[in-house]
């Protein structure tokens, strides 16, 4: 069960007070995603992972929480462009934004995390096109985030999975075969080889759809 509770918030940027839906508590039933992506019901709650001020469009995980050079960014052609971008749907265009204004104040995990969030959204609403992009700049963001030391995943080589994942549901399926060698020799876990091996076997099918890490388990267990 989900629940959910309403609450007035202050904008930090134009000082306009708002309501937004929060999470109370909810739960998952089922297998996460190969990237990640929680099952049900968590998986609807989407909607509540980033807040979008109706005033100035600001948008953050949580508006009452100022981003360095945030009004700057704002004003700037690519926040303006993509806030109301009518090739996305206004959740992930409201990510797409966060993503715009955590890369600015140089939070290039949680940019990644936004980017992939947005994929979600255009999956959600059978955009494939937008999805593919989403991942091909979140698998971008990702590779900027561990080159400045900043941890995407917190169990080893998970980064590594995530960012295979990416890759293949981007189309970008050589980058994601050599993702897999290089990263077979450099982890211990288990789990991650396995999850590996599951990939490879993708690739060789051309395989870009979604697939759970219990098909990835299953398949050598």
């Amino acid at each position: 069960m989900t629940t959910f509770y309403k609450e007035n918030t202050i904008c930090t940027v134009c000082r306009s007070e708002n309501e937004y839906e929060g999470i109370a508590s909810t739960n998952m039933f089922g297998s996460l995603d190969l990237d990640t992506r929680p099952p049900e019901m968590k998986r609807s709650t989407i909607f509540a992972w980033v807040q979008r001020c109706p005033q100035c469009g600001y948008c953050a995980a949580d508006v009452t929480e100022p981003r360095p050079g945030a009004q700057a960014v704002m004003s700037g052609e690519e926040y303006k462009n993509q806030v109301n971008d009518p090739e996305h749907p206004e959740l992930a265009n409201s990510f797409l934004c966060k993503a715009i204004v955590d890369r600015e104040s140089g939070d290039y995990a949680d940019a990644t995390w936004a980017l992939i969030h947005a994929a979600w959204v255009c999956d959600d609403f059978e955009l494939p096109v937008q999805a593919g992009a989403c991942r091909q700049k979140g698998a971008d963001m990702l590779t900027v985030a561990e080159a400045h030391g900043q941890q995407v995943a917190e169990q080893e080589g998970a980064s590594t999975v995530i960012l295979v994942d990416l890759l293949r549901r981007s189309g970008q399926l050589q980058k994601a075969r050599q993702l897999i060698a290089k990263g077979r020799g450099s982890n211990n876990e288990d789990i991650i080889y396995k999850i590996l091996d599951f990939q490879s076997t993708l690739l060789d099918r051309n395989d870009v759809s979604c697939h759970t890490v219990a098909e990835a388990l299953a398949k050598r267990d």
